[in-house]
C-alpha cells in the first residue's frame, strides 16, 4: 500500500498550503452569502455505505463537473442538460463518497485539528495573528454553511487530494518502459475469424415437459424462495426531534445578535489576470514591454478577455477569462491585494512583476458582505436553533440507548424508558426492503446475524448521523424451492439457455479441434456454413469489436501469427474464434518535449486507471442508494 503511505506522508508537506486556498477560494465562489444548510432528508440524495450525500454537496460537484467539461471542450459556454450534469456529479460524489470511506477503514483521515491547522495558514483566519476558531465558523456561516459542515467538507477535500497525490506518486516508467508503451498504444493487427452466433443455435431447440421437470430437480438453487423476515423495532431518528415550543422570540433575538457581532464585512475582490512568463528567451523588461503594449490596445478599447486568450500563459485560466477567483484581502500574493486596492470595478492595472512573470490584473467585481434584516432570518435562526436542540436530544438518547440494551432485553421496557413507540415490519426479504431497511448495515443484522435471526434483541445499530435502530426478528422464512408448476416458464427458459449455450460450446471445440488437425478455415467455414471474415489494420479502440474482445486480440502473442486460433466470448454469449494475420507496430518517432508529454500522459493514465479499477471495485461491495 504504497499510496496510502504516501498519502500519510504528505499530510505534513509544503503542498497543503496551495490546497488550503483553493479550498477557501473554492467555497467563496460558489455559495451565496446567508444560504442556510438543512440536514433533513429531504435534502439527501444519495447513501452510500449509510453515508450521506445532500443536496449542497450535488449543487457544488455539478459546478465543479461544468467547469471540467468547459476546460475539456475548450468552450467556455459549452453547456450540458441539467439532469446530465446531475447525474454525471450524482457519480462522482458517490465514487469521492467509495474513496473516503476506503481511506478511512485504512485509518487514513484528516482530523479537525488537522483541518484548523492547515486553515490557520491563510490570513483570513486569523485575529491579531493568532488562528481564530470563531472566524472559520463566521466565514462558514457567511457562506451558506453550518459549521461543522463546513469544516467536514475542507477535511473531506484534503483528503481526496492526498489520496490523488500519494497514488500519482506511487507510480515511474522507464524509458524503456515508455518507448514500448509508445509503441503498443500505436500497433495495429490483422485477423481473420468466424463468429458463432448463440441465438442461431436456439431457433429449432424444444424443451419438453418432462426434460424442463428434471432441470428443475437438478438445479433447486436456481428457483428458491428469499429469506424474509417480520420484525419489531424502534426507531431514533433526528428528524422525529426538537422541541419548537422551547424557542423563544427571545432566543432568536439572540441568536440575531451573535450573528451581527460575529458577521464578517471584509470586502470581497473577484479578479481576473493576464500572465507573461519571463524566459531564458523573454527577459523581465521584454515581458513588462508586452504588457504595456498589451495596456495600451487596452486603451484603444480591444477586450480584455480577447487579449487573455491571445496572450495569457497561463493554461489554468486561460479558457475561463483568466478567472482567479475572489480574495478578502489575503488569498492572492501581496502585489496583487495591493494592485487591487487600487482599482476600481472593470480597471486593469499596470504590469505587476512578480519572480517569474508579469501580469496585468482586472478588477472584475467588488463585494461588501452586509448583515440581513432580523425579519428575514429570524426564520432561519429558529429553525437553527430547533435543529441544535433536535441534535442534543439525539446525541443524548443515542448514549441512553447504547447503555440500556446492555442492561435490558425486552423491547418494551427499552420503548417505556426511552419514550418511543415500538413499529412493526412485516415479512420482507433483501430485495423487498424499502426505505431505511435497504441500508446494508440493517439487513446484514437481519439476514446473517444468526443470534438476531433466533428472536435475539439487536444492540443499537447506528445506520448513520441521523438514524439508529434497535430491533428484533418476530418470524423468520428460511429459503424455501419454488414449485414447478410457479417457475415452469422460467425453467423452461433457462434450459433452453443452457442447452444452446452447450451446443455452441461443442460447435467450438469442434472447430477448434478441426483447425489444430490442420484444416483450413476455409473448410471449416463451408462445412458449418459460416462467413469467414477478415479485418485489416484493427486499433485498440476499434469500434468493431467490444472491448473484451479487442483486449484478447492484443494479448495473442506475436509468435502466434498464422499459427494458431483463439476464441473469445461476447457479452452476449456469441463466440469469435480468430487467427492473427498480421502486427504493425508504429514507426513514429517521438523526441523532447513531445515525448515527455506522452511520458507524463502514460503516468496519468496508469494512475487513474488504477483509480478508476480501485472504485469499481469498491462500488461493486458497497451499499449505494439513490434517492
Amino acid at each position: 500500500m504504497a499510496g496510502i503511505q504516501n498519502i500519510r506522508d504528505n499530510l505534513g508537506s509544503p503542498f497543503v498550503k496551495i490546497l488550503t486556498a483553493a479550498i477557501i477560494i473554492t467555497f467563496a465562489l460558489f455559495f451565496g452569502w446567508g444560504t442556510v444548510f438543512s440536514t433533513s432528508d429531504a435534502n439527501t440524495v444519495a447513501s452510500i455505505n449509510g453515508k450521506k450525500i445532500d443536496v449542497y454537496d450535488l449543487d457544488l460537484e455539478m459546478v465543479r463537473v461544468q467547469s471540467i467539461l468547459n476546460q475539456r471542450f475548450d468552450d467556455p459556454n459549452f453547456n450540458v442538460e441539467a439532469e446530465i450534469l446531475k447525474s454525471l456529479a450524482l457519480n462522482s460524489l458517490i465514487r469521492d463518497s467509495l474513496v473516503l470511506d476506503f481511506l478511512e477503514s485504512h485509518d487514513v483521515e484528516v482530523s479537525n485539528l488537522t483541518a484548523y491547522k492547515l486553515l490557520a495558514k491563510n490570513e483570513a483566519f486569523k485575529e491579531e495573528g493568532q488562528f481564530s476558531i470563531q472566524k472559520v465558523d463566521t466565514f462558514a456561516r457567511q457562506n451558506g454553511f453550518l459549521p461543522g459542515k463546513y469544516l467536514e467538507s475542507i477535511r473531506d477535500d484534503i483528503a481526496l487530494n492526498f489520496w490523488r497525490v500519494g497514488l500519482s506518486d506511487s507510480y515511474f516508467i522507464t524509458s524503456n518502459e515508455l518507448n514500448h508503451n509508445i509503441k503498443l498504444a500505436n500497433q495495429t493487427r490483422d485477423i481473420t475469424f468466424l463468429k458463432l452466433d448463440k441465438s442461431e443455435m436456439e431457433e429449432d431447440l424444444e424443451a419438453a415437459k418432462e426434460n424442463v421437470l428434471d432441470f428443475y430437480n437438478q438445479n433447486p438453487s436456481l428457483f428458491k424462495t428469499e429469506e424474509k423476515a417480520k420484525i419489531r423495532f424502534i426507531q431514533i431518528s433526528l428528524e422525529d426531534l426538537g422541541n419548537i415550543e422551547s424557542i423563544s422570540k427571545e432566543d432568536v433575538e439572540q441568536e440575531y445578535q451573535a450573528y451581527l457581532e460575529t458577521f464578517d464585512s471584509t470586502i470581497r475582490r473577484y479578479a481576473s489576470h493576464l500572465m507573461i512568463n519571463i524566459t531564458i528567451e523573454r527577459h523581465k523588461q521584454d515581458a513588462i514591454s508586452l504588457a504595456n503594449d498589451l495596456r495600451k490596445k487596452l486603451e484603444s478599447g480591444e477586450n480584455f478577455e480577447s487579449l487573455i486568450k491571445e496572450y495569457s500563459e497561463d493554461e489554468g485560466t486561460k479558457n475561463s477569462d483568466g478567472f482567479l477567483g475572489v480574495s478578502d484581502g489575503s488569498a492572492f500574493s501581496p502585489e496583487f491585494e495591493l494592485a487591487l486596492e487600487g482599482l476600481e470595478k472593470g480597471e486593469v492595472s499596470q504590469p505587476i512583476v512578480l519572480e517569474s512573470s508579469v501580469h496585468l490584473l482586472k478588477l472584475t467585481d467588488i463585494q461588501k458582505p452586509t448583515p440581513e434584516k432580523y425579519n428575514l432570518i429570524q426564520e432561519k435562526l429558529k429553525e437553527n436553533l430547533i435543529e441544535q436542540i433536535a441534535y442534543q436530544e439525539f446525541t443524548d438518547l443515542l448514549e441512553l440507548a447504547a447503555d440500556l440494551t446492555f442492561s435490558l432485553d425486552n423491547l418494551e421496557l427499552l420503548s417505556e424508558e426511552l419514550k418511543l413507540e415500538i413499529k412493526t415490519k412485516d415479512f420482507f426479504s433483501r430485495t423487498e426492503a424499502e426505505g431505511i431497511f435497504k441500508e446494508s448495515i440493517l439487513l446484514d443484522a437481519i439476514f446473517n446475524d444468526s443470534t438476531i435471526k433466533k428472536g435475539n434483541l439487536s444492540e443499537l445499530i447506528e445506520i448513520d448521523d441521523q438514524n439508529a435502530i434497535i430491533l428484533e426478528v418476530t418470524n423468520f422464512q428460511e429459503q424455501e424451492t419454488k414449485g414447478f408448476e410457479v417457475v415452469e416458464e422460467e425453467a423452461k427458459t433457462k434450459l433452453i439457455d443452457e442447452l444452446s449455450r452447450e451446443r455452441l460450446e461443442s460447435l467450438q471445440s469442434k472447430i477448434l479441434g478441426l483447425l489444430e488437425q490442420g484444416s483450413s478455415l476455409d473448410d471449416v467455414s463451408k462445412e458449418n456454413k459460416i462467413k469467414v471474415q477478415t479485418y485489416k489494420s484493427v486499433t485498440r479502440d476499434s469500434s468493431l469489436f467490444t472491448r473484451n474482445v479487442l483486449l484478447e486480440i492484443f494479448n495473442e502473442p506475436r509468435s502466434n501469427l498464422g499459427k494458431f486460433y483463439s476464441s473469445v466470448s461476447f457479452a452476449n454469449g456469441d463466440i469469435l474464434i480468430f487467427r492473427l494475420d498480421g502486427v504493425q507496430d508504429s514507426s513514429q518517432e517521438f523526441v523532447g518535449e513531445e515525448k515527455e508529454s506522452l511520458k507524463n500522459f502514460f503516468l496519468a493514465e496508469r494512475s487513474e486507471s488504477e483509480l478508476a479499477d480501485l472504485r469499481i471495485n469498491m462500488q461493486e461491495v458497497a451499499s449505494v442508494v439513490i434517492n
